[in-house]
């Protein structure tokens, strides 16, 4: 059983050499809550700006999905995200650091660090 992820959850990258701003773009469902607050399902979709990966990209952007690990709880019909469920692998695409050539790509995969909330837990 871990936490259901809702409105106002974290997401951090895997990589903490990563940073980036990452914004959710699915809504989350405004039949079901938890906590007061709409339930996210999968697939999440999530975008990525001003990402860079420490090293060699910077101003890199991408997008990518959360894929729900719950088994037996849904939201409107579709498994319900968890704490610590990730992203398949996103590729950015950013200004190299140290061009030739002028743009360069890593990928990242982010995952939900906090669920926004502490009550309300799934399988």
């Amino acid at each position: 059983m871990k936490y259901i992820a809702v409105e106002g959850c974290t997401l951090s990258f895997r990589n903490p050499s990563h940073s980036g701003t990452i914004t959710i773009t699915s809504p989350a469902s405004s039949k079901v809550k938890a906590d007061n607050k709409g339930v996210y399902k999968s697939l999440l979709n999530v975008v990525i700006s001003n990402g860079t990966d420490g090293s060699t990209t910077s101003s890199a952007t991408g997008s990518g999905v959360i894929i729900a690990t719950a088994t037996k709880t849904k939201a409107d019909n579709i498994f319900v995200l968890r704490i610590d469920d990730e992203s398949a692998v996103i590729t950015m695409t950013g200004t190299s650091m140290s061009p030739p050539p002028p743009t360069s790509t890593y990928t990242t995969t982010v995952y939900i660090s906090d669920a926004g909330q502490s009550k309300v837990k799934a399988n």
